[in-house]
């Protein structure tokens, strides 16, 4: 009996609760940074408390669990609040209606965001813990979109029309088939031909080849098996190597035009991977300011950590949004155009420190109009002037956004040729890239 093949896919109710759990932990540590940077603060009633004892030997604030129910009033109207956590803690129980004031922290603007002060502040919290409540966000982030991948993954693909088997053919033999008619000699089961005199022994059969003996399809001139010809007076099929060759396509081979290589696997390959690697240092971008100014800031006495967590946080919106319009562009349509204009200008900016601190170079643009009547402007510095060296005004170009580069569409007089994937200058004969080993545009 064959064995039944493992379904890998998540069940839903694991799913759901997966990402339940993940996107509670990321709330709590947003909502807590958000208390202690924003958070305002009010005395508060505890009216519920339990202080349960779990370790004796536990790591500091590890021995208990502490449940705590609470009520305050922010502008005028009640709001309650309720929160487990491991502590140390061991209030004396509370009897019944007897309360405790405590101080809470709630948001002006959403006050049903609240939590106890020492839960929430940093002077309160301790560094181990303000570094977990910046990590945890990122790191559950990260693993809730794996599991949503991981999920779409899983989803069964729809099957396939499975094509209907080919009909057999069931070869139906007599006993005096058992025998060569011409020799007599005995014949194996199934033979098609004596093994004595190489008479054909199945009169009644289908056509078989006579060179190996394979079936033949009604009509067929030629062995579907060894290629061999049916009829004596046809003609042999000629060997692979005597075959014309047929003449290679011109598309990807020749100087004038632009290449047909854009659309090449290999190539739409060297895309996807500069697509990975960009979205990588999107997010290494991202995190070293969201994570560094915050450290920065427990380490440093002279630099606030709330102070520092906000720029961390502006600098990294700041990178995010830069990085996600930079890969919005690789997804815009290739786009023509020509040459129109090219100069260069000096220029001199200001490099900090004293007033006379000044930098001069020189700017190089090229300006190229689009077949869809818009600008384009490529700018340039100093020896970073590669466009401007490479095309020629007049020149017809075409944009790749997925990589941002450019394609000349004659290169017949040119000695070299831009590579596409990583903008390395090639002597033209080559047809890879002698730096990143992909095909060239020709």
């Amino acid at each position: 009996m064959a064995k039944k093949k493992a379904n890998k896919n998540i069940p839903i109710p694991i799913l759901i609760l997966i990402c339940a759990v993940l996107l509670h932990a990321i709330y709590t540590s947003v909502s807590t940074l958000a208390l202690a940077i924003w958070g305002d603060s009010v005395m508060g009633t505890v009216d519920s408390y339990d202080s349960r004892l779990d370790n004796t030997k536990a790591e500091p604030n590890r021995s208990r669990t502490v449940s705590k129910g609470y009520w305050f009033i922010a502008n005028g109207k009640e709001y309650r609040g309720y929160v487990i956590y491991s502590s140390d803690e061991a209030w004396p129980s509370l009897d019944e209606g007897e309360t405790r004031s405590e101080r809470i922290r709630y948001l002006s603007f959403l006050p049903y965001v609240n939590k106890p002060a020492m839960l929430c502040e940093f002077s309160e919290m301790g560094e181990g813990a303000i570094i977990y409540h910046i990590l945890a966000p990122i790191g559950s982030l990260l693993l809730l979109l794996l599991v949503i991948r991981t999920a779409r993954r899983g989803k069964k693909k729809k099957p396939a029309a499975r094509k209907p088997a080919a009909p057999q053919i069931f070869e139906v033999r007599s006993d005096t088939d058992m025998f060569c008619p011409n020799c007599g000699n005995k014949l194996p089961e199934g033979a098609a031909f004596c093994s004595g005199c190489g008479a054909k022994t199945q009169a009644s059969a289908p056509d078989v080849c006579t060179a190996c003996g394979m079936a033949l399809p009604e009509g067929a001139e030629f062995c579907i098996g060894c290629g061999a010809a049916v009829n004596p007076v046809t003609p042999q099929p000629m060997e692979p190597s005597q075959a014309t060759a047929p003449m290679p396509s011109q598309g990807g081979a020749g100087l004038v035009g632009f290449s047909d290589r854009c659309n090449s696997p290999e190539i739409l390959a060297a895309a996807q991977k500069n697509k990975k690697s960009s979205i990588g240092c999107m997010w290494i971008l991202v995190f070293v300011p969201l994570i560094g100014f915050p450290i920065a800031g427990l380490l440093m006495d002279d630099f606030p950590f709330g102070e520092s967590l906000v720029i961390g946080v502006g600098i990294a919106l700041v990178m995010l949004v830069i990085n996600l319009l930079a890969l919005r562009r690789t997804k815009q349509p290739m786009w023509e155009g020509v040459v129109v204009n090219k100069y260069s200008k000096e220029k001199s900016e200001h490099r900090g420190g004293e007033d006379d601190n000044y930098r001069t170079y020189t700017e190089y643009t090229t300006i190229i109009n689009t077949d869809a009547g818009k600008k384009k402007t490529i700018v340039e510095k100093d020896s970073g002037r590669h466009m401007y060296d490479y095309l020629s005004v007049g020149n017809r170009v075409r944009f790749h956004p997925k990589f941002g580069t450019y394609e000349k569409y004659d290169k017949s007089k040119d000695r070299i040729i831009y590579c596409n994937v990583c903008s390395m200058m090639n002597p033209i004969q080559n047809d890879r890239c002698k730096r990143c080993n992909n095909l060239l545009f020709k």
